[in-house]
């Protein structure tokens, strides 16, 4: 199972959050814990008292070792919390944003699976301006297909995709039965992951064979210049 992250909510202390000033405010302070997060990450990251588990931005200990190294982030965990404050609590459970470069803790570990995905990422644009600007440079031949799109029909949206290879970590649980869990996917690249492995942890390494990506429903891109795909949106 795939987590999204959890939703941005502007502070209560800040007067009137959805006004353009309120909004404005809520940005300062966002970029500030931002701030302190990738000092105190360049400090404590990777972490000393665990163990690296590969190559991977992946680290593992046992609970009282990983309980100690998160009461580290603790107080940045908290100010987080005041912008996403579904983080992590039912029903859904969803991370922090990856953007916060916070690592994620996972406990009651059983078992680790690495796996490298064929993957896509993909952004809509209402503009051929917007597009090249996000996307880099076309032929004049393929500016004019695209504009074509948006000369013909007001409400058109155009879709880039780029594709790339996705690392994947699916993370095997315990509950508090030791029964097994349905397996987390979790993606870990940006904001690291630290496990408290249970006796008998396994790890199974399956970044050699990337996994095939299912079917694109887009074929015949309108422009393509080696890293972003052009297509008119369905």
């Amino acid at each position: 199972m795939s987590r999204r992250s959890a939703p941005f909510v502007a502070p209560d202390y800040i007067d009137d959050p959805t006004s353009k000033d309120g909004k404005k405010h809520a940005k300062v302070l966002l970029s500030t814990l931002q701030e302190d997060i990738a000092s105190f990450r360049n400090e404590q990251f990777p972490p000393d008292i665990l163990r690296q588990i590969r190559d991977m931005p992946i680290y593992e200990g046992n609970l009282a070792e990983v309980q100690t190294y998160e009461q580290r982030w603790q107080t940045l965990l908290e100010r987080a919390m005041v912008f996403y404050p579904a983080a992590n609590l039912p029903p859904d459970y969803l991370p922090l944003p990856a953007s916060l470069e916070i690592p994620q803790f996972i406990y009651h570990v059983q078992r680790l699976h690495l796996t490298k995905t064929r993957a896509k990422e993909s952004k809509s644009f209402g503009s051929v301006g917007a597009l090249t600007d996000k996307c880099g440079d076309y032929s004049a031949e393929e500016i004019a297909r695209m504009s074509a799109v948006f000369d013909n029909d007001d409400e058109a949206r155009l879709v880039a995709h780029r594709e790339f290879i996705d690392l994947r970590a699916y993370v095997f649980c315990r509950d508090n039965k030791s029964e097994m869990l349905e397996p987390e996917r979790v993606r870990f690249y940006r904001t690291g992951l630290i496990v408290h492995a249970l006796p008998d942890f396994k790890i199974v390494d399956s970044r050699q064979t990337p996994r095939k990506r299912r079917n694109d429903a887009y074929n015949n891109p309108l422009a393509d210049n080696g890293v972003w795909k052009i297509y008119r949106k369905k």
